[in-house]
């Protein structure tokens, strides 16, 4: 699939998939659970001020279950809370601090963090490939060890199966394909791409370290007679550190015209959590991705 209303076509649910809004008291975190593209799928539960998310309901001519919560802290715990008790399958950060959204979720006694590990994938639509990309981790996990590396692949790769790739093609990103023993994430790419061939080989086709380039580009795997199952052709990118990602990300949104949907994965539900600057379109295409990776 090459664009998000590809997702959207092909998407089929037998009953609605209910979404949790913390702080749900502003306008484009409302207007964007009742958008048309995705409001017939969606059963909202919005939590916050009821008086002012009542005022907007009513303002947009909406009609939602809202639970009032009157601090921020009081919200997402209560967001969390009822998803421990299974009423809703996905959570979004509305109008809140991400410490303070992230803090229930990672509680140790109430929270609901399921890996050991949060991390943020970041679907892309690019006009110049052919297909929806992956990258991570752009957001959350600074400076991934080994270790964490493999947690973040697992969440790329499930966000992969549940759009309907059953097998993606994973770049483990470096400066060049040739292990450079100076460049520990270079090492790195190498070692996690020999680990994971042998220890599950049918989860996905790897290749690290390999360039941004040589992923993408098949035009340039072939003037360098690089052979790979990946070159040319990735679903998903691992970069060596938040940085690099970072930088990745708003480099296609800013200079290439990608739009993006961004989730939080390793808790027991996908997490919307999109920066509270983030357009209407961005919080509703990542919407979509959490309906693919939360349905019942």
């Amino acid at each position: 699939m090459k664009k998000f209303d590809d997702l959207l076509t092909n998407f089929s649910s037998e009953q609605k998939i209910r979404i949790g809004v913390v702080c749900a008291n502003d306008e484009v975190s409302i207007q964007s659970v009742f958008n048309a593209k995705v409001k017939e799928h969606l059963e909202p539960i919005l939590i916050g001020d009821k008086e002012k998310i009542n005022e907007l309901l009513l303002k947009f001519g909406y009609s939602a279950q809202v639970v009032s919560g009157k601090t921020e802290e009081e919200c997402a715990a209560i967001g969390v809370d009822m998803v421990q008790k299974r009423e809703i399958d996905f959570l979004m950060k509305g109008h809140i601090q991400t410490r303070t959204f992230l803090k229930a979720v990672v509680d140790r006694e109430k929270g609901i963090a399921t890996s050991g590990l949060l991390s943020h994938v970041a679907l892309n639509e690019i006009p110049a490939y052919h297909k929806l990309l992956l990258t991570t981790d752009g957001g959350m996990v600074t400076a991934p060890s080994k270790g964490d590396k493999k947690i973040l692949i697992q969440h790329a790769i499930e966000v992969m199966n549940k759009i309907g790739v059953e097998k993606p093609k994973i770049g483990l990103l470096a400066a060049a394909e040739k292990v450079n023993p100076k460049i520990a994430s270079s090492v790195e790419a190498e070692e996690l791409m020999q680990e994971i061939q042998t220890e599950n080989p049918e989860s996905c086709w790897i290749d690290g370290p390999i360039s941004l380039d040589l992923s993408l580009s098949k035009k340039v795997a072939e003037i360098k007679h690089y052979d790979s199952p990946v070159a040319g052709d990735a679903d998903i990118v691992i970069g060596p550190d938040i940085t690099t990602m970072n930088v990745l990300g708003k480099s296609l949104t800013i200079l290439a015209g990608a739009k993006m949907a961004g989730l939080i994965m390793g808790a027991s539900v996908p997490i919307v959590m999109v920066s509270r600057g983030s357009t209407e379109e961005e919080k509703v295409f990542s919407i979509v991705v959490a309906m693919y990776c939360s349905k019942r």
